[in-house]
């Protein structure tokens, strides 16, 4: 078994760089080691999928030491791979993919992580792209457009272009008109504050917004948040971050929720789509279950205690 670890430099309040490789090399000999540190955008996923094309026959692991960003291009480079497996050394800022399985922190431990046992998960695939975890338009996603565009601010944090983002695209117009199909049938028309497509439970940095979603059911698990007033708006978020929004009845006239395996959407404008934290603008959106596509390493520890495996 190879291992190769994809190291975003950039992942994270400081550069880790040095540091895996330390953690690694006291845990693994130096003959069944692969680095790479990525350069920019994309680069993760085409030196992923060029590594498994060239080394076809060789059993391999992919550690993203990175955000959901550097996994989600990771998993976008193994895709269509055999002998091919992937997981998360976390490092980024955002890791809530993992949270699937367990706590970031079981994930830290790389002796448990190298042990770890291979599990299949689905995959999404957005018009041409996949993702692993969620799928999200409407507010959520207008404020993660406008934080990178902060970002990019002299002087703006990633917190402070986070909460910037999230003032502006509050006190703009957030509601998206969305016609929605789940397997060919109408699902929802009109004014919507939020939409995810959920193969994953829970994104932006712990909000729980599919808690009953499942990363093997084949099964994409779609919320919608309908049109509401922003006084309303803000007594509801916290209820939707911590996952209560699906159980609550005094919710349930906001929320639209049904599970399928193809979604369509159609919006009246191109509008901001978020996908394990890319974002890209569309107005004719599909999104289908691709089942059991890639597998996914959970430590060997987290495997054990529990047994949904």
């Amino acid at each position: 078994m190879k291992h190769i670890f994809i190291i975003n430099p950039k992942a994270g309040k400081r550069d880790q760089t040095e540091k895996v490789k330390e953690i690694v090399r006291q845990e693994l000999p130096e003959e069944e080691v692969v680095f790479y540190v990525t350069e920019g955008p994309l680069a993760a996923r085409d030196f992923v999928s060029n590594y498994c094309r060239e080394h076809g026959d060789e059993e391999k692991r992919f550690y993203s030491c990175g955000g959901d960003g550097t996994l989600n291009e990771v998993a976008n480079g193994a895709v269509g791979f055999s002998k091919t497996e992937i997981t998360c050394f976390p490092v980024g800022s955002g890791n809530d993919f993992v949270k699937n399985f367990g706590k970031i922190q079981d994930f830290r431990s790389l002796p448990d992580l190298i042990r770890g046992v291979p599990v299949d998960i689905d995959v999404l695939r957005f018009n041409d792209r996949y993702l692993i975890n969620i799928f999200n338009l409407g507010l959520d996603a207008d404020v993660c457009e406008r934080m990178f565009k902060y970002k990019r601010l002299p002087l703006v944090t990633g917190k402070g272009a986070y909460i910037l983002g999230l003032i502006v695209s509050f006190f703009s117009k957030y509601t998206k008109k969305l016609r929605i199909l789940i397997d060919g049938e109408e699902f929802f028309s009109g004014e919507a504050s939020l939409c995810a497509a959920a193969n994953g439970i829970c994104y932006g940095g712990g909000f729980y917004c599919a808690p009953r979603a499942r990363t093997d059911d084949g099964l994409m698990d779609v919320v919608v948040v309908k049109k509401i007033s922003r006084i309303k708006f803000l007594k509801f978020v916290k209820k939707f971050k911590d996952g209560k929004h699906l159980d609550l009845p005094e919710l349930q006239k906001y929320i639209s929720f049904k599970r399928g395996r193809l979604v369509e959407i159609e919006a009246a404008m191109p509008i901001n789509c978020c996908y394990d934290g890319e974002i890209s603008k569309d107005d004719r959106i599909k999104i289908e279950v691709l089942p059991k596509l890639l597998k996914f390493v959970v430590p060997e520890r987290l495997f054990k205690q529990v047994d949904n495996f």
